[in-house]
């Protein structure tokens, strides 16, 4: 499967979602650390370095006033380090908490149940909070501005138990251009969807069907009335798609299958008008062949 920061230029194309902050726990009560750099990955054996540890909900005794702590609390025998709990409405909890650990600037933001519902990081040091970590309904999501400009570029949604990015956002103005799944757990993408003409849905998918790296089906819509007028398919698994089938009669499936994939809540429903009543448990690529 093709890496999703460079998808629509070669859909066919191997690769991995790329990687994720790690997360233990639930969202609420969960230790975040950073993501590597964009097309990085860690060491073998390396853990990915621990920027901020999200606070578990109120500090008993912790300093609430906005003023106190203001240039922030030294974290004993680290220098240039702090944790500076914040009470910002004025009511007597902590509303946010604004760290430095290993020279990562955190904001996390925390409801007033003590529950987190946003954590904000400058990972690169330019002075620009292009990270945000938040609980969702299914798990975590990570957004990215990779180039500072203060929209969202990538999105990956984690697993709330074991921190494993199943899926991917390619987000371009706004819109959801492409996406990649992990529908096995197996660590790696085995099903790209794309919309290549931007008009808001999807209208190709590419599928990994026995969980090898290697592209087995393409299908595509292409009269975007939501059914397969087009499946290529790899016979002999040498990584070129060589067989070619049409249809007028929508046997090759529509786009529905896949979009069914992606909770009822999420954005992309909303910018492609598709509302599926629920999200199917337990679905692999295979299946959806």
């Amino acid at each position: 499967m093709s890496n999703p920061r460079s998808a629509q230029d070669d859909q066919n194309s191997t690769g991995a979602t790329s990687p994720s902050p790690n997360l233990t726990g639930d969202p609420q009560d969960a230790t975040y650390t950073t993501s590597p750099a964009a097309g990085a990955q860690p060491p073998a054996g390396d853990p990915i370095p621990t920027t901020a540890a999200a606070p578990t909900g109120r500090e008993a005794g912790a300093d609430t006033d906005l003023g106190a702590g203001a240039g922030g609390e030294a974290v004993p025998g680290v220098g240039g380090e702090y944790y500076s709990p914040r009470d910002v409405d004025g009511d007597g909890d902590v509303d946010l908490i604004h760290s430095r650990v290993e020279g990562v600037e955190t904001i996390t933001h925390i409801d007033e149940d003590g529950a987190i519902t946003l954590v904000e990081q400058d990972t690169d040091g330019n002075g620009t909070y292009e990270t945000g970590i938040a609980p969702t309904a299914g798990g975590v999501r990570l957004a990215e501005d990779l180039d500072d400009d203060g929209t969202v570029d990538l999105a990956t949604h984690l697993d709330s138990a074991t921190g494993a990015p199943v899926r991917q956002d390619v987000i371009e103005g706004g819109l959801i251009t492409d996406t990649q799944f992990d529908t096995n757990s197996d660590g790696n993408p085995d099903l790209q969807v794309i919309d290549s003409n931007g008009d808001g849905r999807f209208d190709t998918a590419v599928l990994d069907t026995d969980a090898d790296g290697i592209t087995n089906d393409t299908l595509v819509d292409t009269n975007a009335d939501g059914t397969f007028d087009l499946r290529t398919t790899d016979t002999d698994n040498d990584g070129s798609q060589e067989s070619f089938d049409t249809a007028t009669d929508g046997h090759l499936g529509s786009i529905e299958q896949f979009e069914a994939l992606i909770p009822a809540e999420d954005h992309y429903h909303e910018q492609a008008g598709t509302y599926p009543g629920e999200t199917p448990a337990d679905v692999t690529a295979t299946d959806l062949t």
